[in-house]
């Protein structure tokens, strides 16, 4: 049975082939693959590795000096070295001008006059600056004795381009339980590229409990002051002083010997003075002997005067005042016994 079922499957498989004409294809015969053609190429050099870097330190970045943090007054500095004085110039001879020969020179102007009093002068440019903060502390004495009798106190501030300048004196010990006495002065304003421009001043004298006050307010718009008390209107010269700033004005000018005049208040009245320059002196004081700058006020006749020592190891400060009463006799003297300044 198994034979004839293979005889009839293979016989209808050959009648189907022929009714539907299918073609029976063989496999080819793969292509015969190509030649393989080589060539010997010499080896790439391996890639060049350079050595990484090594990472720069960072730079050594020196920050700001920042302020640092000190009191705003410290004790007494050591003495710096002092500048020298300035000399008066001396007359250079000028060089020659050679003018056309054909011109005649226009006649030359009568010589002005001269008058009792020099003109005052512009300020000069500052030859120092002050510190922006100090204090000095004076022993006050009396008459040509020297009695001790207090002290006086003068103490600064400079914030921006303002000032604030002030100055007391008082009896103290025994001297106070009979005669109480106290002197203030305040003086106020603007620190330019010439100095101290004062614009508000006060004075205040208190003596056996009566009080005396006046004020001078200086208008540099209009070029006039309030001075006294009642106030009353005045001219206000350009360089006018006041007669704590003027102090302290000085030693920001450059000193040379010689005279010159100064618009100087006390807050009563408005008057010029003639102040002498003179040359270095030896000063002495409670804690060194100073190179100190004599100013001295020239004396009118009945007029009170003054006249002070600017040191020059302590960035010309006032290390002494004297004052002479109107018969030309001395009626009070501030020694130093203390400077204290900040350092900026």
């Amino acid at each position: 049975m198994r034979k004839l079922a293979y005889f009839v499957a293979a016989s209808l498989l050959a009648h189907l082939v022929v009714i539907f004409g299918a073609r029976l294809e063989l496999p080819q015969r793969a292509a015969e693959p190509l030649p393989l053609e080589v060539q010997l190429r010499p080896a790439a050099p391996p890639p060049l590795v350079l050595p990484r870097p090594r990472p720069r330190p960072p730079a050594m970045h020196q920050p700001s000096a920042a302020p640092v943090a000190t009191e705003p007054i410290f004790a007494v500095p050591a003495p710096v070295a002092a500048e020298p004085m300035p000399e008066a110039p001396a007359q250079v001879a000028a060089a020659p001008v050679f003018e056309p020969a054909e011109t005649e020179a226009p006649p030359l102007a009568p010589p002005p006059l001269e008058t009792s009093e020099p003109e005052p002068k512009p300020a000069p440019l500052l030859a120092r600056r002050l510190p922006r903060k100090g204090e000095i502390t004076y022993d006050l004495f009396w008459g040509n004795d020297k009695f001790s009798v207090g002290r006086t106190l003068q103490t600064w501030e400079i914030n921006n381009d303002n000032y604030r300048l002030s100055s007391v004196s008082e009896t103290t010990g025994l001297v106070s339980v009979f005669v109480r006495q106290r002197l203030a002065y305040e003086s106020r304003g603007q620190l330019t590229a010439s100095g101290l421009r004062p614009e508000h001043f006060t004075t205040q004298r208190v003596r056996s409990g009566r009080s005396e006050n006046a004020a001078a307010d200086l208008d540099w718009n209009a070029m006039t002051a309030m001075i006294g008390n009642p106030q009353r209107d005045v001219a206000l010269p350009a360089d006018a002083q006041d007669l704590v700033s003027f102090m302290y004005q000085l030693g920001l000018m450059p000193l040379v010997p010689g005279r010159m005049v100064l618009p100087i208040t006390n807050g009563w009245k408005l008057e010029r003075y003639e102040l002498d320059i003179g040359g270095e002196e030896q000063l002495q004081t409670p804690f060194a002997t100073l190179r100190a700058v004599p100013v001295r006020q020239v004396r009118r006749p009945g007029q009170e005067s003054i006249e002070l020592w600017l040191a020059a190891e302590y960035r010309w400060l006032p290390v002494r005042i004297r004052f002479f009463d109107r018969e030309g006799e001395p009626s009070g003297e501030q020694l130093v016994s203390d400077i204290r300044v900040s350092q900026d």
